[in-house]
Order: C-alpha cells, then sequence, then structure tokens
C-alpha cells in the first residue's frame, strides 16, 4: 500500500480557500431590497390612465378608460373623467411594513389605493403588490380572499 504526503503548501492552500469562500456567503435574505421604491417619485410625475384592470375573472379595462389619475406628492389621487371626478389617497409601502401586512406574501412591495366612494373608483381600493414599477409603467396584483386574482395597470399619458 501506497503513502501519499500532501505538501504543506497545499494544505495551507485548501484551508485557506475554504475560509475564503466562507466569509463570502451572501446574507441576501436578511437585506430588504425596496426595488419599487421609485413609485414614489414616478406617480406624481405626469397623468396616468388603467390600461388594464382584470377583476371578478374579467377584463373591465374599458370602465376605466375614459379616467386620468394624477398622483400628487401629498399621496392624494386625483380620478377624473368628463362628468365625474373623485380624490382618493394612495401610498408606498416597502418591504420593512409586512408587519402590518397579514397577507401571507413576505417582503413585498405594495401601493396602496383608498377611494372612499361607493363608486366605480371604489373597485381600485386595495392594498396592490407591485409586479414591476418604472417611470411609465406601474404593475400591480392582488389575491382577493376568495382566492381569485386581481391585476392593475397604470400606463403614463
Amino acid at each position: 500500500m501506497r503513502s501519499y504526503v500532501v505538501p504543506f503548501s497545499a494544505l495551507l492552500f485548501l484551508i485557506f480557500s475554504a475560509l475564503f469562500f466562507k466569509s463570502c456567503k451572501s446574507n441576501d435574505d436578511d437585506a430588504v431590497t425596496n426595488v419599487n421604491a421609485n413609485v414614489v417619485s414616478d406617480l406624481p410625475e405626469g397623468t396616468w390612465r388603467i390600461s388594464y384592470f382584470f377583476n371578478n375573472n374579467a377584463d373591465h379595462t374599458n370602465d376605466y378608460s375614459s379616467f386620468t389619475f394624477n398622483f400628487k406628492t401629498d399621496r392624494s389621487v386625483d380620478a377624473v373623467n368628463d362628468v365625474f371626478s373623485e380624490t382618493g389617497n394612495w401610498e408606498y409601502e416597502d418591504a420593512s411594513n409586512d408587519a402590518s401586512d397579514d397577507d401571507g406574501i413576505e417582503n413585498d412591495e405594495e401601493l396602496l389605493l383608498m377611494f372612499t366612494g361607493a363608486t366605480l373608483l371604489g373597485e381600485l381600493s386595495d392594498n396592490w403588490h407591485i409586479t414591476s414599477a418604472s417611470a411609465t409603467r406601474v404593475e400591480l396584483f392582488d389575491e382577493s380572499s376568495n382566492g381569485s386574482m386581481q391585476f392593475l395597470t397604470f400606463s403614463k399619458l
């Protein structure tokens, strides 16, 4: 039976390599990244419309086609068409606000819309999960208590 001797330098290399890779381990699970925080600055920049609204297993985009939405820096939002207008409120919640969020989706960012009237705009009042956000488009979704999905997309005019 043959015996092999590992050179001391090779042994040191293996030890230091193992320590290096262990120290490089990412701890991203603990970090909260707010990738959609730009909605706070992007929404108040211009006029928006609903380019997609899916609710109660049907496309309701046309119900909102006449409305424009102006999100303001004071967190109010004006929804206006030719015959009707209503002012509501909006709020951005970053991923660190999950303590007040009991929907079971962790580390999510949300856009909260609140219209008080029992009008068509009341259907938009919800805690919307942000799928993506850019300077020209904000895509949102929500799951109703009965398990049905809702989708809402705002596009800048």
